[in-house]
């Protein structure tokens, strides 16, 4: 099965035309990305209940679904 990088998996889904998102909601797309590619754990950085711990979680949870959805097209 072909790997790819946290790099080449973000410049997919970020690289294109679609709604901007903030540095926190990327951070937990890359923190999602790193956990399922390289087993590194993941850290909740921001206080939970704050607009950036919303976007961050938001964000790790696009992490699984394009995780996900490259695992499909492996099958």
């Amino acid at each position: 099965m072909n790997t790819p990088t946290v790099d080449e998996l973000m410049r997919r889904a970020f690289d294109v035309p679609r709604d901007p998102r903030s540095a926190e909601y990327k951070q937990g797309v890359r923190d999602t990305l790193i956990f399922r590619i390289e087993g590194d754990q993941m850290v909740l950085a921001y206080e939970i209940g704050t607009a950036q711990c919303d976007a961050y979680c938001a964000g790790r949870e696009e992490g699984h679904r394009i995780w996900r959805a490259h695992q499909d097209k492996q099958i």
